[in-house]
């Protein structure tokens, strides 16, 4: 337990806290959750800038755009809306999906957002204006992670693991799962993948220039939610703490105990100095990292 690297607690969400991320200046973090709200709060003080009555259910994700200008939200309503950060007004909403929408992803340059749903579909919007561009199709059933790497490979994640090109050609999929994947992170260079696997207590690290598995690092915790500290030299995950990894020797490097539920998304500042930590709680946590 690691008391001293416990910053702030906030408080304000009435429910779970299912998401959140830091804008890529580092100044914001949104947070979102199951009482259909987004928080805006000012980093790393924590003071909440803004309340957005942004969904008519859980919101299940947020993300900002590479330049922090737009975030999008994903909701279990079956919408996605695009937001401008500066006042969070609504740019866009498309409600293309038939399901939930569970995760969101932004191109390297902006201009695509990628969409997850429950009705087995990755759809692609031109961003801001949320015009569908595409859809792709799996067939792996639900998906419910997730990422685009600077090179523009997409990784999907559900009951299988799949890596897609930027035209949504399978490059290799990944079916050995039991309970599948639960969160998906490239690293800043996009020469690794990390994905977290939930129940099954196990974070993957994937090779993503020859998309072989790198290693395999079993936790005795829940592995709910990943991300890579800007340098990509540590690996961060939630389950029912925050632990910072070495994703080459798969050492367990620290571990920040303090949320009484589980976490369910975790986000490193650009800086590199705070992790922000997510939990049904209700609260988000700031930590020194």
């Amino acid at each position: 337990m690691n008391e001293t690297a416990l910053i702030k607690t906030l408080t304000g969400h009435t429910d779970g806290v299912l998401t959140l991320a830091f804008s890529p200046c580092g100044k914001f973090l949104a947070t979102a959750g199951e009482d259909n709200t987004i928080r805006l709060w000012d980093s790393p003080d924590g003071i909440e800038i803004q309340t957005i009555q942004g969904h008519k259910g859980d919101i299940r994700c947020v993300a900002f755009d590479p330049d922090g200008d737009v975030f999008a939200s994903a909701s279990w309503d079956k919408t996605i809306r695009i937001w401008q950060t500066s006042d969070c007004a609504t740019l866009a909403e498309a409600s293309n999906h038939e399901g939930a929408v569970n995760c969101l992803a932004f191109s390297a340059d902006g201009k695509l957002l990628y969409s997850g749903s429950d009705d087995a579909t990755i759809k692609i919007f031109s961003s801001p204006q949320g015009s569908l561009k595409d859809t792709i199709k799996p067939e792996m059933g639900d998906i419910k992670a997730l990422a685009v790497s600077p090179k523009g490979m997409l990784a999907a994640g559900g009951m299988a693991l799949q890596f897609l090109d930027a035209s949504g050609k399978l490059l290799k999929a990944n079916d050995d799962y039991l309970y599948g994947v639960k969160h998906l992170a490239f690293s800043p260079d996009g020469k690794m993948l990390a994905a977290a696997t939930g129940m099954e207590k196990r974070l993957e690290i994937w090779n993503a220039e020859t998309l072989e598995e790198a290693g395999s690092i079993k936790d005795s915790d829940w592995v709910n939610c990943v991300t890579f500290t800007p340098d990509g030299k540590q690996v961060v995950t939630g389950g029912t703490a925050v632990k910072i990894w070495d994703p080459v020797s798969g050492a367990c490097l620290k571990t920040l105990e303090g949320h009484t539920d589980e976490i369910y998304a975790v986000d490193v500042s650009p800086d590199g100095k705070y992790i922000a930590s997510a939990s049904n709680d209700k609260t988000v946590k700031l930590w020194a990292l």
